[in-house]
């Protein structure tokens, strides 16, 4: 029996045709949704997130066939919380609101999995602020100049910028899909 894999932190129910792309992302860019910084390669067109709550925020990506991922997840000032895929639900609800109110027209599948219609949410326990690793971030790297020139460090930010222009290379090579 070759059956497929549930993923029970995203929503993958819905999709969109190719000519509403752009409509679908001016509209929740106009409803606040803005692209994060850094996110974890899907294969996604366009990634779109919005804060729902100090400690909860929707995310979304459309992909090139048109079908949409979305999920409720903690927002990246909670890094442990953000990238433990055990705090994240799914956003089927949510997405068939949404759609529902800007006016896209879409497919949903027949039969959603039950992981849509009964997420289970697992909150973090005391969620870690990103402003905590960065004092220790910054108490680190001070250390590091004072007794090992900074060769840590930098070792540090080459790696960060070799990702930052990866993720800006991807963004930007996959906008193509949107006009």
């Amino acid at each position: 029996m070759n059956r497929k894999k549930i993923d029970p932190h995203h929503c993958r129910c819905f999709s969109i045709q190719k000519l509403h792309f752009r409509d679908f992302v001016t509209r929740l860019q106009n409803l606040g949704y803005s692209e994060p910084f850094f996110e974890e390669d899907h294969r996604q067109i366009l990634g779109l997130t919005k804060r729902l709550s100090e400690y909860y925020q929707i995310h979304l990506k459309l992909m090139r066939t048109g079908r949409i991922e979305a999920e409720i997840e903690y927002p990246q000032d909670y890094p442990m919380a953000h990238i433990n895929p055990t705090h994240s639900f799914s956003a089927h609800t949510e997405l068939n609101l949404l759609l529902n109110a800007i006016q896209i027209p879409h497919k949903c599948k027949r039969k959603p999995p039950i992981t849509c219609v009964q997420p289970q949410v697992i909150p973090a326990q005391q969620p870690t602020h990103m402003d905590a690793f960065l004092k220790i971030g910054g108490v680190g790297a001070l250390a590091d100049l004072i007794f090992n020139d900074g060769k840590i460090t930098t070792a540090v930010l080459k790696v960060v910028s070799k990702e930052v222009r990866k993720s800006i290379h991807r963004k930007v090579k996959r906008r193509r899909f949107l006009y």
